[in-house]
């Protein structure tokens, strides 16, 4: 594959549980750090530095990315924290957050379902979590793993491209004009 050759400023976002997607998450990651670069993909554990605040950059993160890749294998749904309740009722579970801020934010939210997992129903997800499901999901197999990355990488490309653009005509676009006042 071909590097894009786009400069920083877009971002792709992996949003994933360890214990359900760890290994695909990081085959992905590989594969977008070297299509799009380093600098232009965020993956927690690849991303974050040692004696960062986790909290605060991957807040920092979902806020300025153009994509929120959230992938989705067999066990995301069920996924059950230490007092036993899914971890997606958490309001402070990282993956609900990363999920509801991208929604918020109108960021292209893309559903990964990894190795033949489903999208979840509107009735097993929070409210606020209900956008996820009308999205268009990519099915990424280890089967089909070139094929699949190469219709993702084609609209992560546009979207990144798209991102940039619309930063660079915000940079360009003139503040009010302040010579009349006072």
């Amino acid at each position: 594959m071909t590097p894009s050759g786009r400069s920083a400023g877009g971002r792709i976002f992996i949003s994933y549980r360890r214990e359900d997607t760890a290994y695909p998450a990081g085959w992905l990651f590989d594969r977008l750090i070297e299509y799009f670069g380093r600098d232009q993909v965020f993956k927690d554990v690849d991303s974050i530095q040692l004696g960062d605040d986790f909290a605060e950059v991957i807040e920092a993160a979902v806020t300025s990315c153009d994509v929120l890749l959230v992938l989705i294998g067999h066990r995301w749904l069920m996924a059950a924290g230490l007092d036993g309740d899914r971890r997606l009722y958490d309001r402070d579970d990282f993956v609900r957050l990363e999920i509801e801020s991208a929604l918020n934010r109108g960021v292209r939210v893309i559903p990964v379902l990894v190795d033949g997992a489903r999208l979840p129903l509107a009735g097993e997800l929070p409210p606020s979590l209900g956008g996820l499901i009308r999205r268009q999901a990519l099915e990424l197999s280890p089967s089909r793993f070139d094929a699949d990355i190469g219709r993702l990488l084609r609209v992560l490309d546009q979207t990144v491209a798209d991102g940039e653009a619309a930063r660079v005509s915000s940079r360009e676009r003139p503040g009010p004009d302040r010579s009349r006042e006072p």
